[in-house]
This record gives C-alpha cells, structure tokens and sequence, in this order.
C-alpha cells in the first residue's frame, strides 16, 4: 500500500466519521429507520487488508460513533463484529481461489448485485445485533425487527448513492 492510498483511506474515515456524527445522526424516519453510514469504512476498505488492522480501525470508528451517541460500546462492537466476518462474506460471494489480491470492493470491480447484496449482508448484520442489543430483550421482537428491516434499508442506499457520488468525484 502506498503512502496516496494510505492518505486516501484515512479521508474516507474522516469524511464518513464526519458525515455520521453530524449529518446523517440527525436523518431518521419516524423514530423507526436509521442511517448509520460509519460502516462503509469497513465496508471499503481493500480487500488485501490484514484482518488485525480491520479489526482495529472497526474498533476505533465504532468507539468514536458511540461517544456521539452515547452508546457505551455497542457500535464498536456491531463494527468490530462486521469487520471480522467481512472475509467470510466475501468469500461466500466470491468462491474464486486466488481472488484475494484481484478483488476489488466497488461497484465496478464486484458487479452491481453482489455488490448491493455484500452492503445488504454486512448491514443486516450490523444493524441485527446493533439493535437487539439496544432493545436488551426479545419482549421487544416486532419493534426491533422493524427497525432493522427499515434500517437496513434505509442505510443500504445511502451508502450505495455515497459510494456512486464519491466515486464520481474522484474520477472527474
């Protein structure tokens, strides 16, 4: 990895750590669908990325998100928990042996249905645990079911349209 796309990584966790906390916090249908776009830093990330240094960045994004929103914890460890089963999932999209080094997370390089299917996976996911946990028990099953299902929903194309805007700027 060179010391561009190092600077570049770093600006996408800035910028959706940015756009998390201070705009899309605030962006939420009826009290019912959420937006969290801080995942798309785990999402993006390039693939040849070691599974440690994932982890860690999950960590740290998710640690961050949780002091806005005072949540002790509980989006780190939906983070953290999408980071570490992102290999999985993409193995499980991806069967190809030797695909490690050639794949590349975009629109582009995965097609457009697998690459709408890897976000619907991770952020069912993430928001799965996030909100279950939240709830603290299973009384409340309907509610968070729906929650998630508009969530999930709701988070998957903003960070697809993200994805296409920022994608678009960077190549004019």
């Amino acid at each position: 990895m060179n010391t561009q796309n190092l600077f570049k990584i770093i600006g996408n966790i800035l910028l959706y750590t940015f756009l998390q906390v201070f705009i899309v916090r605030n962006l939420v249908f009826f009290d019912v669908a959420f937006c969290f776009v801080y995942i798309s830093v785990i999402l993006f990330l390039p693939n040849n990325t070691p599974t440690s240094v994932l982890l860690l960045v999950a960590f740290l994004i998710g640690i961050v998100i949780d002091m806005f929103y005072n949540t002790a914890g509980m989006h780190a460890s939906a983070a953290v928990l999408i980071a570490y089963l992102r290999g999985y999932i993409l193995k499980v999209l991806f069967p190809t042996k030797g695909l490690d080094t050639e794949l590349v997370i975009s629109l582009n390089g995965m097609g457009t249905e697998r690459f709408i299917r890897y976000i619907i996976i991770l952020t069912f996911i993430h928001h799965f645990y996030l909100f279950f946990l939240e709830a603290g028990t299973i009384s409340l099953f309907l509610n968070t079911s729906l929650k998630v299902i508009a969530s999930v929903l709701y988070s998957t194309i903003v960070i697809f349209l993200f994805h296409i805007y920022f994608k678009s700027l960077q190549n004019s």
